[in-house]
């Protein structure tokens, strides 16, 4: 698919390059525009049906059969200019395309449709500059009718036109005279995955409504679930345009623990850079949009210790290891499959898939699906797998440090690091979703400047 644009950096229209119909939204570089519907016959603009066929180098595009011919001049790839009987075709902000007498032909650029997604992107979550990691905010972003400019960087609309994609969120701009700009998208998304009703959605209400409003995330959520539609809370009519549904069947709890992996072949992964899993229990209690910036700098899988260890654990993959002739090191600490970030699915996607099939594996080897066979879990399989087939590939130095496991009813004892796991005891609460929706109010309530912030401690177990 590609974007019609002209010289003022506007989109006019686009052009189908071989495919079915497909629903995209063009926009200008920084500001949504009409959505558009086509394919190679029709174009949707503003509501109404055009028609668009070509011949002997010409367009017609019209709203009725009796369509009107428009010349066409091509001077290169993907560049042409377009004239009507003596005008061109343009566009102003009343409406998608208009016609205006002129003596000169106006000229046309073709951009590939996943290009302009990055450099929308760019607009608005920033980007960073492959080779010194530096981030560029979307602040320091310009652009008039003629380039896209910040710091000592001009690129011009040739050079966008030019541009090529590297990887899924790479793009590779020519800069002028030699060398190459490659920009790499910061477009953040945390997802979940919630199965069933009542409760759990509940909790993860409370998660991602304090993910907004207290973490200050600027990125998309998606929500992984067994439902076909889920009616969120009046709190969160506000995000609703940027959370996302992923329906998945689910039979009992492995199919709920797995889900969590299972997400390398999802399309929607590989439009987003960094992606984080946040269980349903964990309230954010922290501005986290640097946390997700750490992934940007390393390729390795982030994970966050949850308790220090002085044997082979079940919990964390001591039967494997004892079952796999104890051929690879153990690590002193166990790690929690409650969270972990990682900078984009293709960095991330050998390592989900080997946690996947260890737990379809151990699952056929002990014949049960029950949740009471540990070797099952995804905890103790991903704790096997990092230990065992990816020793080099993950990290826990980054994000244990922002996230406090076992957070209970003592809320000022909750060190404000960025996430509360509240995978504890309930105290005197009747329900997780009644600790953690007063834990959120607690926070709202109490300037930081009141809470008590205390020094966080590891257990130890056997």
């Amino acid at each position: 698919m590609y974007v019609i644009v002209n010289y003022h950096l506007q989109v006019v229209g686009a052009v189908d390059n071989g495919g079915d119909y497909k629903d995209i939204k063009l926009y200008n570089i920084d500001d949504d525009f009409t959505p558009i519907l086509v394919d190679k016959k029709k174009f949707f603009f503003n509501g109404e049906e055009c028609f668009f066929s070509s011949y002997n180098k010409k367009f017609v595009l019209a709203n009725h059969q009796e369509a009107f011919p428009v010349e066409v001049n091509f001077c290169g790839e993907n560049e042409f200019y377009l004239s009507i009987n003596g005008g061109f075709v343009s566009s102003n902000t009343t409406s998608l395309f208009v016609q205006a007498f002129c003596g000169e032909w106006e000229r046309f650029y073709l951009i590939d449709e996943e290009n302009l997604r990055i450099i929308r992107s760019a607009f608005k979550n920033g980007f960073y500059i492959q080779g010194n990691n530096t981030y560029v905010s979307p602040e320091k972003l310009e652009y008039d009718h003629k380039c896209i400019k910040f710091d000592n960087y001009v690129f011009d609309l040739k050079s966008i036109v030019s541009a090529k994609k590297v990887g899924m969120n790479k793009l590779m701009l020519p800069r002028e005279g030699l060398g190459l700009f490659i920009m790499e998208l910061f477009n953040p998304l945390a997802y979940y995955s919630c199965f069933g009703s009542g409760e759990i959605i509940a909790c993860m209400e409370e998660s991602i409504y304090s993910l907004f409003t207290i973490g200050n995330f600027v990125g998309d959520i998606l929500v992984i679930t067994d439902q076909e539609k889920i009616t969120f809370s009046e709190k969160l009519q506000p995000y609703l345009n940027r959370i996302h549904l992923q329906q998945a069947n689910a039979y009992d709890f492995f199919d709920f623990t797995i889900s969590r992996y299972m997400v390398y072949d999802l399309p929607i992964m590989d439009k987003y850079s960094p992606i984080m899993y946040i269980d349903c229990d964990i309230i954010i209690n922290e501005d986290v949009n640097k946390i997700f910036h750490s992934a940007m700098g390393t390729d390795k899988v982030l994970f966050s210790e949850e308790f220090k260890v002085d044997t082979a654990s079940p919990w964390f993959g001591g039967v494997h290891w004892y079952e796999a002739g104890q051929d690879y090191k153990l690590m002193d600490y166990g790690i929690n499959s409650g969270i972990f970030l990682f900078k984009s699915i293709e960095t991330a996607k050998e390592l989900l898939f080997t946690v996947v099939q260890s737990m379809l594996h151990s699952q056929k080897v002990k014949l049960s699906r029950e949740k009471g066979i540990l070797e099952t879990l995804d905890q103790p399989n991903l704790n096997y797998v990092l230990m065992a087939h990816f020793p080099n590939h993950f990290d826990v130095e980054i994000l244990t440090q922002h996230v406090s496991h076992a957070a209970n009813e003592n809320f000022a004892n909750i060190p404000l690091l960025g996430f509360a796991h509240f995978n504890g005891g309930l105290g005197n609460f009747g329900s997780r979703v009644d600790l953690m929706r007063k834990y959120v109010e607690y926070l709202q309530s109490n300037p930081k400047g009141d809470i008590e912030v205390v020094e966080k401690n590891y257990l130890s177990i056997s």
